[in-house]
């Protein structure tokens, strides 16, 4: 069963490739909605996640 991370880290490529898709920290704040995290932490896992 793959990790949510791991799911997440896939999803992050896949999404923001659609002129219409999400950016990455919307993404993460989606995934992760239960962490209630604020728009630069958001944009700090999602940094984090690229690599």
């Amino acid at each position: 069963m793959p990790s949510l991370v791991l799911v997440l880290r896939q999803a992050i490529p896949d999404l923001r490739g659609r002129p219409e898709g999400p950016r990455p920290p919307e993404i993460v704040q989606r995934f992760l909605w239960l962490l209630n995290l604020n728009a630069e932490e958001a944009r700090a896992t999602a940094l984090r996640l690229r690599r």
